[in-house]
């Protein structure tokens, strides 16, 4: 130990014996799905705790191991507060765990529930691995679908009601035309290009009237529309 890390530890437990900077407060921030008593417990830091000694380091990565927690900042406020702010993951999505049985997940595939009893009007992914317990993640096998899904949301032109894997493991997608009601199977091929599919479904879906056939994107530039069945 050094003279300067000696004199630290020193001090610290000179004030630790006098009962000095111990923590009295925890401002909590930024919890809406996760309650107060699941980031305390969490956190694991205590009122009476030495401000000095506290791993805010440990707690952060503790409450990131939330389903629901995204990133987690500890900071101390002295002489006595510790402030966690805590941002959470938002859905984007539903995938099975079992047959009827779907979870809740978030854009990068984290699962950030157990089986849901009413299940949300959400893109609902499907043809892939089941989904593990919350917090832990999708198979490789549902990248593609998620990265489809996110290039979606970049654009007003539709919006995905479902994707999934055929039996030949090629991406397909349900997409509801905005505005309106029309709603179209779409055929996305191989995991390629996805940004450039998602952009042709655009480009073409505001010029259709009917739904009876599937267009496809499998060659982003040049979408076909071919009979369904």
């Amino acid at each position: 130990m050094t003279a300067l890390a000696a004199v630290a530890a020193a001090v610290a437990t000179i004030l630790l014996a006098a009962g000095t900077f111990e923590t009295d407060r925890i401002h909590f921030s930024g919890l809406h799905r996760v309650s107060y008593d699941e980031a305390y417990e969490a956190a694991g830091i205590r009122p009476g705790d030495f401000m000095g000694t506290l791993d805010t380091g440990g707690a952060e990565r503790s409450l990131e191991s939330l389903p629901w927690v995204a990133d987690a900042r500890v900071r101390r406020r002295w002489p006595a507060t510790v402030d966690v702010d805590v941002v959470e993951r938002a859905p984007a999505a539903v995938a099975l765990a079992a047959p009827s049985s779907w979870v809740l997940l978030d854009i990068e595939g984290r699962i950030l529930t157990s089986p849901l009893t009413v299940v949300p009007e959400l893109p609902r992914l499907s043809g892939i691995a089941a989904a593990p317990e919350p917090g832990a993640f999708l198979a490789s096998d549902a990248n593609a679908l998620l990265a489809a899904l996110s290039a979606a949301q970049g654009q007003p032109e539709f919006e995905v009601a479902a994707l999934w894997r055929d039996r030949r493991g090629d991406l397909r997608a349900r997409v509801r035309q905005q505005p309106g009601d029309l709603v179209l199977e779409v055929a996305l091929g191989d995991e390629s290009a996805i940004g450039a599919k998602t952009a042709a479904i655009a480009a073409v879906i505001g010029e259709m009237t009917a739904s009876d056939a599937i267009l496809d994107v499998s060659v982003p530039h040049l979408p076909v529309l071919r009979p369904s069945g």
